[in-house]
Order: C-alpha cells, then structure tokens, then sequence
C-alpha cells in the first residue's frame, strides 16, 4: 500500500475535513500504446524513458550505461483514487524501485550502479486506482511486453510492495514466461480478504466496547466520492478514540456497553483484546513489548498495549480504505461475524502473557461473554464470495519467488508470509509426490530421463528483525512515543538498505540460474545483514484467518 500518513489524517480529520470541495478526479483518455519519450541524463548517461500503455497509464523505465542484461519491473501497492488530509492522489509514475519510509531510502540509484535496468508504471484504470489487481495483472504484462520488445533483456524479475503480492502471485501463474524470479516485499497473500476480516472484526469491537454509533466494515460499498466520504466519516469517529487514548493511554473505564458500564474495566484493556483477537503485532516502532519503566509501565504486558494502540491507526486505516476499494469490486457486505467465535482466536499463551494487561481472568470473561453475546453483521453471500475469490492463485509456479517481511509490520500483516510459503509448499508437495510414483514405477532409462524434472523447492521467505528492547521513557515514566523509532523490523515497506539490496541482489541471482540460492549462501548472506532472522524455522503469527 502507498504509506499514507493516517496519524496525520486522523489529527486533521474533522467537520470541516469531511465536506466537500469540489472534488474532481481526472480519468485519462483511452490511448493506444506508443513509442516512449526518451532523454539521456548528461551527468549519468543513465536513459529515462516515459510513456503510455495503451489505455493511457503512464510508465517509465530507466537504463545505466553499465547494463547488464536483467530488467527490474516494480509493481506497487493499493493506492486509493480520491483525495483525503495528508494524501494526494497519484498522477503517475511515483516510485521506480524500492524504498523505505522509516529510512528515508531509495534503491533507484544503487540498483541502477549495479548495471540492472528499471521499470515501473502508474495502476490506474479509467483514472482510478483502488483493488484494480485484475487491471494491474493484464498491465504489467503489457508493460513486460512492450519493454522487451524495445530493450534487449536476458533476465526478468517481477517484484513489488505491499498489494502487488495480490497482483505477482496471479501474474506468474497466468503469464510464466514473462518473468524468471519474483519478489514480493511486505506482501499481501492472496486473497486479502483473510486479513481484511480481522481488521473488520477489530472496528466491530470498536463499535461494541467505545462507540455504538462506529459502523465500520458495513459502511463500506458505496462507489465513488460519495462511499469515500462515508469510509472517511467513520474512521474519523476511530480517531476520535486514538486521539484520545494517545493523550490517556485508555485509562478510562469502559463505558459500553451496559452491561460492562461500571465495571471499572479500562479501554486498554478491551483495545488490547481488539489487537489480540486481530492478531496486530505487540511490538511498534517504539515499544518493544517488553520493556518496563518504574511507574506508567510496570509490566511487559502494558508496553504490549501501547504497541498495540501505536500500531492501531495504521491496521484500521487499511481496514478503512482497503475494504472500501475491495467492496467496489466485489459489492457491499464483504464482512459477516455471525459465526464467529472471537474467544477462539485468542490463544492460551496470548492469555496468560497479557492477563495484567487485560484486567485479569474475570475481565476476559466478561468482555468475551459480552462479545459473544452483541448482536452481530450479516453479510451479503454473493459479496462474501467475490470477496474471497480475489486474485485467485494456485501458488503453483516453478519460479523462484523471494519474500520480504517485517517482523512488526503493522499494515499487512506479517502472517500473509508463512501463509504464501504455507500454500506453495503444499502445492510441491504434491507435485513432488507425483513424480516420485512416476520415479519408482520406472524402469532404469526412464528413471534417467525424469531426475531432471525432479520439483525444486524454489521459495525464500525472510524477515526483517526488531531488536531485543529499543523503548524509551520520559522523565515520568511515560513510553516516549517521539522518540527514535526502532532500526528494523517495524513499519510497512521500510526496511534498511542493507535489508534491501539483500532482497534484490538474491532476485538477481535467483533470476539468472532459475532457483533460489543454496541454503548454506543464503545463510552467509543473511548473516552478513543485521537484523535479518537467520533461523530458518522461524514464523511469526500467523493470520487469525487462513483460506
């Protein structure tokens, strides 16, 4: 997703921020596809060119003097297609490589150095932009085309940020001869209706424990100008609450519903098991989740809490304009609970970690009985099936796929990795299974013929670490919150460079013999990067929900 600043939109959202002001989008006149514009950079030599695709988006490439022969084309993420406080819609190319927010990086330079020749384009169809993953494939593909068709390239890598693992993972599968490596960083898994449920779940227990009048997921589904405003009206109500709780830490007593008003249980403790029940990571870009000051955090599970509230606004921005841009695709109530159990997806551990911090045994019991109890959202079946349809994939190609994730990421979530390596191992599992029956029912020959169609295992999964502790304190004891954030491992698409230039030396590599490397230069490579996880067998959390 292209970072939107929310804790901007939220401190500016308002009244008057949600009235209209002449609010015009511009749709770009169908175009055929024609010869870019090309100018050489005098000081470089490196050659930019800008063009159109053939409906009107525009695109641009850049070659170095020093090129190699291996083509990069960048597939960004979700951009949403009308303006809002703090973001500007999209007029074109915008990024033509990776970069970090929290590190003010771009890889452009450095990857043009290294001799590799670069391509990215603008996703918008009729002007629009939002979940067009069904445009992106069939654009990208036009762009790979045209591309080879004017520039000599001996290897090809696909790769991108955030919503593009929405739109690779079909692209390779429909379209296997475009690309030789694949690269998904900070990755949506197919289909993202896994993680928008919980983001939907945790705005409806908003509704139940601090604003009855929040109507979160079931605003959405109005196409336009008019579905964006009613999308910003109700995020405005959540920032109401973050606002608030970013000044008192959620120390107020619950006062919804009425069965728990008077409780004495604080909104911490019933934010926390939003986050919990989510699956939002309990580290932040400054609270480590375990660290603890003498006064205002005196145990790990509340540092737990204000991680949660931090990482909060962002996981509900995406639920906000992510589920609004999914429902003009698939229609309104994409989102139903009736059958949820929301006490199933705490686990045992979660419980017994952040006891403190969820007031204690009797609390849980009642916010979940109270749960379990409210009335509930009924979707709408032809929705809810489109909704889970998207970007259907088989995670089936042979091609070397490379993924990179945060440990923290607060935005797509970091569970959507082990569930893309989850699905492809299933995948050659089976396909390793097959010819293993066709191997041992063969005689000699035949069996010298197949060895060289034995299945490879041919996915990188890796992840950008936090370190141990990295929160500070204010003289009172309170988590600094303007503090240095951590060096790595929190965020949406913001990595190190080191981390980065890993990611994209290991395409290259991968691209130019067909498999990713052996496990023994990977593992010098990732140790040779800090703070990437050189256990192989780790996995964060997984999705709270997993098709």
């Amino acid at each position: 997703m292209k970072n939107i600043n929310f804790k901007k939109l939220i401190a500016t959202l308002g009244a008057s921020a949600l009235i209209s002001t002449g609010l015009v989008v511009a749709v770009a006149a169908p175009a055929q596809a024609a010869d870019p514009v090309c100018v050489t950079d005098t000081k470089t030599d490196v050659v930019t060119c800008d063009g159109k695709l053939s409906n009107g988006a525009a695109y641009r490439t850049m070659v170095p003097s020093g090129y190699n022969g291996t083509f990069y084309f960048w597939q960004h993420g979700i951009r949403p297609s009308y303006p809002y406080p703090g973001y500007t819609v999209p007029k074109g190319v915008e990024q033509m490589a990776p970069t970090s927010v929290n590190h003010k990086i771009d890889t452009t330079k450095s990857m043009l150095g290294l001799g590799y020749g670069l391509a990215a384009y603008d996703c918008s169809s009729g002007g629009l932009h939002g979940w067009n993953t069904a445009d992106c494939v069939e654009m990208l593909n036009e762009l790979v085309t045209i591309t080879k068709k004017r520039i000599t390239i001996t290897k090809t890598v696909v790769y991108g940020a955030s919503m593009a693992g929405a739109v690779l993972t079909p692209f390779i599968e429909k379209y296997p001869n475009q690309a030789d490596a694949v690269g998904v960083l900070a990755g949506v898994t197919p289909s993202v209706n896994n993680e928008l449920k919980s983001g939907c779940d945790m705005l409806y227990i908003f509704s139940v424990f601090f604003d009855p009048t929040i109507k979160g997921c079931s605003v959405m589904g109005t196409k336009g100008v008019p579905g964006h405003y009613a999308v910003l009206g109700d995020f405005a109500k959540v920032g109401a609450l973050l606002t608030q709780w970013s000044k008192d830490y959620g120390s107020q007593p619950l006062a919804y519903p009425a069965p728990l008003a008077g409780s004495g249980i604080p909104q911490r403790s019933a934010l926390l098991l939003a986050g919990l029940i989510a699956g939002i990571p309990t580290k932040s870009a400054h609270m480590d989740g375990i660290s603890t000051s003498a006064t205002l955090v005196p145990e790990q599970s509340i540092n737990a809490t204000v991680a949660v509230l931090e990482n909060t606004q962002e996981l509900l921005g995406t639920a906000y304009f992510g589920g609004q841009a999914v429902s003009e695709v698939v229609g309104a109530g994409f989102y139903d609970n009736t059958k949820t159990d929301f006490a199933s997806l705490l686990s045992d551990a979660d419980l017994g970690r952040f006891n403190l911090g969820l007031s204690g045994d009797d609390a849980i019991n009642a916010m979940l009985a109270t749960l379990a109890a409210y009335p509930r959202v009924k979707g709408d079946a032809t929705a809810m099936a489109k909704a889970a349809a998207l970007d259907k994939s088989k995670f089936d190609t042979t091609k070397p796929v490379v993924l990179l994730s945060n440990e923290a990421d607060r935005l797509v979530l970091s569970g959507n990795t082990p569930l893309y390596v989850n699905k492809a191992r299933a995948n050659y599992d089976a396909r390793l299974a097959a010819w293993e029956s066709k191997y041992n029912a063969a005689d000699a020959s035949g069996k010298l013929e197949l060895r060289a169609s034995k299945p490879v295992w041919n996915t990188l999964a890796m992840y950008a670490m936090t370190p141990e502790i990295y929160t500070q304190f204010t003289a009172t004891g309170a988590p600094d919150l303007t503090a240095k954030i951590s060096p790595s491992g929190v965020g949406h698409e913001s990595f190190t460079k080191a981390q980065l230039m890993l990611w994209v030396r290991l395409l290259a590599s991968s691209a130019k013999t067909g498999k990713i490397p052996s496990q023994g230069v990977v593992d010098s490579l990732l140790a040779a990067t800090p703070y990437v996880n050189t256990d192989m067998d780790y996995q964060p959390n997984e999705l709270k929900y997993q098709d």
